[in-house]
């Protein structure tokens, strides 16, 4: 049996158990499974006597489909990692530790769109002699209050408001129409108030302007985002 059927199977079993009813999502996961093992081969790099692969990976979807995959998403990304792992013993690739695959939302993608971004891990990039010395591809996320999936920071900038327009729309009579914005900088990203009504507050203190770390909560209106940087 081949381990993408094998992965087919396992999944049957956990949609037809725990998860029976709940996972009605057009995204197939067969399908996120082969665009990761793609994504891994793309990614290798020959190092002496051994060939890197990446194992930290993201997989945004659409809100829709976040949504209602809901509650199955660790089963998936746990299956997806035991699949990852057997397709990098496969192929003989190196890898610092098991894969990891964190599912994120993306407002621009339309329902039953997905896409993928591979990651050499921090341990990877130790180990290997291709990456050293280099800036690896890193996504950083935030984790709105009320919602199961984490949001990826992309581009230069990401608008939070009330307006449909907003890359993260918040429903929330506190919240500006363009309240604020994650602004792409050097030292990674901050969180910019855009002259709003109630201000911004990060860690609890209100700020115009502030650069963000690992874990910090930023308060907008009465929602609450965690930043979240690559890899942790």
């Amino acid at each position: 049996m081949s381990i993408l059927s094998d992965f087919e199977d396992r999944l049957e079993r956990a949609v037809e158990g725990l998860f029976s009813g709940a996972f009605r999502s057009p995204v197939q996961p067969a399908e996120i499974a082969k665009t990761l093992a793609r994504a891994m081969d793309d990614g290798r790099s020959v190092g002496i006597g051994k060939i890197y692969a990446p194992s930290a990976f993201t997989v945004s979807l659409s809100r829709q489909d976040a949504e209602q995959m809901g509650e199955f998403a660790p089963t998936l990304a746990a299956e997806l990692s035991t699949f990852l792992k057997g397709h990098a013993r496969e192929k003989g690739y190196a890898l610092s530790g098991e894969p990891v695959v964190r599912f994120g939302m993306n407002d621009h993608l339309r329902l039953g769109r997905f896409e993928t971004v591979a990651q050499m891990s921090a341990g990877d990039a130790a180990e290997s002699p291709a990456r050293r010395g280099q800036t690896l591809r890193t996504m950083s996320t935030v984790t709105v209050a009320d919602v199961n999936h984490d949001v990826i920071l992309e581009g230069a900038r990401m608008v939070v408001g009330r307006l449909d327009g907003c890359d993260i729309r918040l429903s929330d009579a506190n919240v500006s129409r363009e309240h604020a914005a994650f602004v792409a900088v050097k030292e990674g990203w901050a969180i910019l108030d855009l002259e709003s009504t109630n201000g911004v507050f990060v860690n609890e203190r209100k700020t115009t302007k502030a650069l963000l770390k690992e874990g910090d909560s930023v308060r907008i209106g009465l929602t609450t985002l965690v930043y979240h940087e690559p890899g942790e």
